[in-house]
């Protein structure tokens, strides 16, 4: 019995250890549970302050959208009001400087000249930061001939430098490749910026422009570019402050130099944009090196070489009909002073309106060579005018007139307004007599269409009959059509997404079909698009893809009146 009753003790102390594990588990599992309930309470709040908070970020982040909005909205209309009266005053001025005129009212008008140009550059200098800051700004990039650019600015700024008592020398390192591929704008005008700085402070002295080559590899080059002067120099202090907006060395400030102080900061802007570098070396009172470097590709300079002789030796081939112009401008002094120019340019077909309304019905009543047409304009602006100019176009089956877009808001995001409308190109206020010539020229001869069909080939191949009911020329159309407007809308697609590449193959290919069958102006337009997408500048073949349609269903309805005949 002793037995039994020590094992069932040690039962019960068991069961009692059990029970009492089993209660402090509980309790345990209680105390977790509580726990679990607290944070998952902490839990949905931290999230429903997170939601508040994104919602509050949210709405920031939108006012931010809204002012940046706002703030490119202001710039451009205040660049656009700024600049359609300097286009006034500067292009009245060159009219006026190319007539007679005695020796002080020449000096009168020089100082006009210099004065307006001196408010263009401190408006241009606001706009460019504007845009920096907002992001607007983006490279265009293209062919850079360095030398090119170098005689360019060496042309334009050594009239200033001599001015000042200084002499101007280069030297540009032979092993630098003839073209480049970079922002030939953009390098144009960091350059402009230094020189002139550098002559600014310099007098009686020296400002020397060295491009010298720093690296070369396969499909690179980079060059260093330096603007040194025998100037007043900068001190160690004032150095560390340049490359910052509207900061200006202390001597930089004084009245005698003048200024706003974005030069730099747009210039380190700019350069950095490009993926570069930007610095200074410099000691007061012994002058001052600005320097940037720069990674450039290399392109095939043959090959361009021998497109520009190409191209070149067509315009010499063809002489130029005469170019009838419609001007839709709401800007009295504007509308005259371009009717001046053109007719300086010996345009004496030239039709002025002052909205888009009135343009839409110039462009309905008469043909014209090209049409110049002011951005903003009231009852209708030149925007809308244009889409319903390239809309009446498409229904009517008609050759697409050029459109030039004239404004004072040079802003990117307005120039691809413009492109997106239909315009051609773009021409900024103000624009001298020059700018307004080569604009002009570059895209009369594109003003007069080519015959829709060669007839001599379609002739030919209307000759050669098959042995059946149907013709050669028959059968052939029915393939063109067949794979035409499939390839058209793949060509739109490469154009649009940019794919240069593929852009150009299709193009190629949907030029040499259209050629094969004699179809003239429509494999005019595939082979311009071509050149675009092969330069890897496909957003300028955009206007010319709302042309194709037309003029392929006008090849189409042409080719099958002969096959029928």
């Amino acid at each position: 019995m002793s037995n039994e009753g020590g094992e069932i003790q040690r039962l019960r102390r068991t069961i009692e250890q059990l029970s009492d594990q089993m209660i402090r588990s509980k309790e345990q599992e209680e105390r977790t549970l509580t726990e679990f309930s607290d944070m998952n309470n902490e839990l949905v709040t931290l999230q429903r302050l997170l939601a508040k908070n994104n919602n509050s970020l949210e709405a920031a982040r939108q006012q931010a959208v809204d002012a940046g909005d706002s703030k490119i909205a202001f710039i451009a209309g205040i660049s656009h009001d700024f600049r359609t009266p300097l286009n006034g005053i500067l292009g009245m001025a060159e009219m006026l400087k190319l007539s007679p005129l005695s020796e002080e009212q020449e000096n009168s008008v020089s100082v006009i000249q210099d004065a307006a140009k001196l408010l263009l550059k401190l408006i241009q200098d606001l706009l460019d930061l504007s845009k920096l800051e907002a992001g607007q700004m983006r490279l265009e990039l293209g062919e850079v001939d360095l030398q090119e650019t170098i005689n360019y600015i060496v042309r334009l700024l050594e009239p200033q430098v001599r001015k000042n008592g200084n002499q101007l020398s280069i030297d540009c390192d032979p092993r630098i490749s003839t073209l480049l591929e970079g922002d030939s704008t953009r390098i144009t005008q960091i350059l402009i910026n230094l020189i002139q700085n550098a002559n600014k402070f310099t007098s009686e002295g020296t400002v020397r422009i060295r491009v010298a080559l720093m690296k070369d590899d396969e499909i690179t080059q980079m060059i260093r570019f330096e603007v040194e002067d025998t100037g007043i120099g900068i001190s160690e202090e004032d150095q560390n402050q340049l490359f910052q907006p509207y900061v200006q060395t202390e001597r930089g400030r004084s009245s005698e130099y003048g200024g706003t102080g974005l030069g730099l900061s747009i210039c380190k802007s700019l350069v950095t944009l490009m993926e570069g570098q930007i610095g200074v070396d410099s000691q007061e009172g012994e002058g001052s090196t600005f320097w940037f470097e720069l990674t450039l590709g290399k392109k095939d300079g043959n090959q361009s070489v021998a497109s520009a002789q190409e191209h070149q030796g067509q315009d010499m081939d063809d002489e130029a009909p005469p170019v009838s112009v419609l001007l839709a401008d709401d800007n009295v002094i504007n509308r005259q002073l371009v009717m001046l120019q053109l007719k300086k340019l010996g345009i004496n077909q030239v039709d002025a309106v002052v909205n888009g309304e009135e343009a839409i019905a110039g462009f309905l009543s008469k043909k014209y060579s090209l049409i110049l047409m002011d951005y903003m304009m009231p009852v209708m602006d030149g925007l809308e005018a244009t889409r319903k100019i390239r809309s009446i176009e498409m229904d009517e089956m008609r050759h697409t007139t050029p459109i030039i877009a004239m404004t004072g808001n040079v802003m990117q995001g307005e120039k691809d307004k413009c492109m997106e409308a239909g315009m051609n190109d773009f021409i900024g206020k103000p624009f001298t007599l020059e700018i307004l010539s080569k604009m002009i020229e570059k895209w009369q001869q594109s003003s007069e269409p080519t015959e829709v069909l060669n007839m001599s080939i379609v002739h030919e191949i209307a000759e050669l009959n098959t042995d059946g009911d149907r013709t050669l020329l028959g059968m052939l159309l029915d393939m063109y059509r067949t794979d035409t407007p499939g390839k058209i809308e793949a060509l739109r697609r490469h154009i649009v997404s940019g794919d240069h590449v593929a852009a150009t193959e299709v193009a190629h290919d949907l030029k040499s079909g259209s050629l094969s069958l004699g179809i003239r102006y429509l494999s005019t337009l595939f082979a311009q698009i071509e050149q675009f997408a092969k330069e890897g500048q496909s957003r300028k073949a955009e206007p010319l893809l709302d042309a194709l349609l037309p003029a392929y269903q006008a090849a189409c309805a042409a080719l099958q009146r002969v096959s029928k005949d």
